[in-house]
């Protein structure tokens, strides 16, 4: 098995130090006017609620009444706010750019203003309205961003089948009840429909008994309520990635991350769960989790092209109404992303273990080396193998302490996890395989190459259940260190710490980070914080830090709950069980 990596071409040839030109961002505008346009809906939708709760002036409507029925006034009340409502719903989609909430909202906008004028010449809403309208009119070329397709069928059918079935039933219901009441007469049928499709809208149009009217009228409110805010978060729903990507791409980016990856998460750009953009020689991998595009590694390539290739993609991605995220950005990338108007935050640090200084000698690894030895005296020994090169009965060993370990169907992580084992296109890979006195698998490492190190990555860590020594794990890394320094490789990545310089008190000791570090160690006793900071610490490792990338701040929250999702943290409280992958 050849460890070590290819000659590759340079990655930049750009001087020592020199930041390549910036490249002009169209996205920042566009994300600017779009936010600004969400902003005038939601303030547009707040008025039109508080409109419909208020009576008109007197004199106004004395006036319109001249012209226009009592009735006709309180319907377009009720229907005011049900444009409002609407205008909540539609700017989460302008917000993502999207064509048809932007459609949508022109023409609610529009009969808005209509509506504000009949219900008592109300020409303070009807200006806001009128302003919010003229901004997306002024600006339409900013939203052109697709919608889900097979979402927009599915809102048409739950409008048509709702609303049928809302008025079949309450037809129905008005129709028995007022038959069974000796004191009612049965309303003729399209008057019981005109009855109950008022009340849809919470319009009274066609009186009913009293009783019968206070039990039927705020059902169909919510029916309503229900109806639309269901029909417009499908229509409005942004682009679902539904298939993964052809094979053709598949091996141009196996092309590219053999190429131009140096990076200690580049290898884990060919998850099978990642989809694929290229822009001239650069590969972005990404995945979609609810209408957010998350990226992950950091895009790779040739320096030259960082500043245009991103542009590129955040093109690409805001044509499809995604907001925008990168989880585990490194620090070289970052002035890219902050030209592009982009923000980021410390999430933690990746350790990297520099194997040709690794000593185990001291009082201060003394704990590190007693279990290294206390395991290797017990009789555990470790092997190196290519993943490929398995006999089918190794093979099945390791599998098989897979499946005593794993939580799940799915395995965990979308930045720092291939998720697979023995796939024959993955080459250069390594599998340290500890070995119990029984000759009996009992733990495995599998790492992925990193050039940019001299080295590997870890990628998969996992033991069995059974009674064993403690140290197991250190057993096996410490035993990988070594054969790495003996041919002639220098790092070893390990895991990722989160938030470390946190916990490790590296970031201040004010109040906030005070409260910080506090919810780190509560949460550690479920989800191996910190724990997995001092379990890398003991190997001396250099810290990289690692941050996430997000487009705007208002949407950091649903960035990290793709996070959460892509990385599989099912086990946070409360949100955890929403998280689950499936299989």
């Amino acid at each position: 098995m050849a460890l070590t990596p290819p000659d590759r071409p340079e990655v930049s040839a750009l001087p020592p130090g020199a930041e390549p030109p910036a490249a002009a961002d169209p996205g920042l505008r566009l994300r600017r006017v779009r936010r600004w346009a969400a902003i005038g809906m939601a303030l547009g939708a707040l008025v039109d609620l508080i409109s419909a709760v208020t009576p008109p002036f007197r004199s106004r409507l004395e006036s319109l009444h001249d012209w226009v029925p009592l009735s006709v006034s309180e319907g377009a009340g009720a229907v005011v706010a049900l444009a409002g409502l609407s205008l909540l719903f539609l700017a989460r989609g302008v917000r993502r750019g999207q064509r048809r909430a932007w459609l949508v909202s022109v023409v609610v906008l529009a009969v808005s203003c209509v509506l504000h004028l009949l219900k008592g010449i109300d020409f303070e809403e009807t200006v806001v309205s009128l302003a919010v309208l003229a901004f997306l009119l002024v600006n339409r070329s900013s939203f052109a961003a697709r919608s889900d397709r097979p979402s927009l069928r599915w809102a048409f059918a739950t409008l048509c089948i709702g609303a049928l079935l809302a008025v079949a039933v309450a037809v129905a219901a008005v129709e028995v009840t007022m038959a069974l009441d000796r004191d009612t007469t049965a309303l003729p049928f399209f008057r019981a429909v005109e009855a109950v499709g008022g009340r849809l809208v919470a319009a009274h149009l066609v009186p009913l008994p009293r009783r019968l009217d206070l039990f039927i009228t705020p059902a169909l409110t919510a029916v309503t309520f229900g109806v639309v805010t269901a029909v417009l978060y499908l229509a409005s729903r942004p682009v679902v990635a539904r298939h993964g990507p052809p094979e053709d791409e598949v091996g141009r980016a196996r092309h590219s991350v053999g190429r131009w990856g140096h990076g200690t998460l580049d290898y884990f750009a060919l998850r099978s769960d990642k989809s694929f953009f290229f822009s001239g020689e650069t590969l972005v991998a990404y995945g979609v989790y609810g209408g957010v595009c998350l990226v992950s590694p950091d895009p790779i390539g040739p320096d030259s092209e960082r500043d245009e290739a991103w542009a590129a993609f955040g093109a690409f991605a805001y044509s499809h109404g995604w907001s925008l995220g990168v989880m585990g950005a490194g620090e070289d990338w970052l002035p890219v992303y902050r030209r592009a108007g982009m923000h980021d935050m410390y999430v933690g640090d990746e350790g990297v273990v520099d194997v040709t200084q690794l000593d185990l000698s001291g009082g201060r690894h003394k704990s590190l080396r007693q279990a290294v030895n206390r395991v290797a005296k017990y009789g555990y020994t470790v092997t190196f193998h290519d993943p490929r090169a398995l006999d089918p009965d190794q093979r099945a060993a390791v599998e098989s302490v897979m499946d005593k370990s794993r939580r799940g169907e799915v395995e965990r992580g979308f930045s720092m996890t291939l998720g697979r084992l023995f796939d024959p296109d993955d080459r250069d890979l390594l599998l340290a395989v500890a070995w119990g006195p029984d000759g009996a698998p009992v733990a495995f490492c599998q790492y992925v190459p990193a050039p940019g190190i001299n080295g590997y990555s870890l990628d998969l860590m996992r033991r069995d259940a059974g009674d064993h020594p403690n140290g197991l794990i250190d057993f096996l890394i410490v035993e990988t260190a070594r054969y790495l320094k003996e041919r002639g490789l220098r790092r070893l990545g390990l895991n990722f710490a989160t938030m470390r310089a946190v916990l490790a008190g590296e970031s201040g000791d004010n109040v906030a980070q005070r409260v910080e570090r506090w919810v780190l160690k509560r949460l550690s006793g479920s989800m191996q914080i910190e724990s997995l900071w001092r379990f890398n610490a003991k190997f001396d490792p250099e810290w990289l830090p690692r941050y996430l990338v997000y487009d705007a701040p208002e949407h950091l929250l649903p960035i990290g709950m793709a996070v959460a999702r892509a990385e599989s943290f099912w086990e946070l409280p409360l949100i955890g069980r929403f998280l689950v992958p499936s299989a």
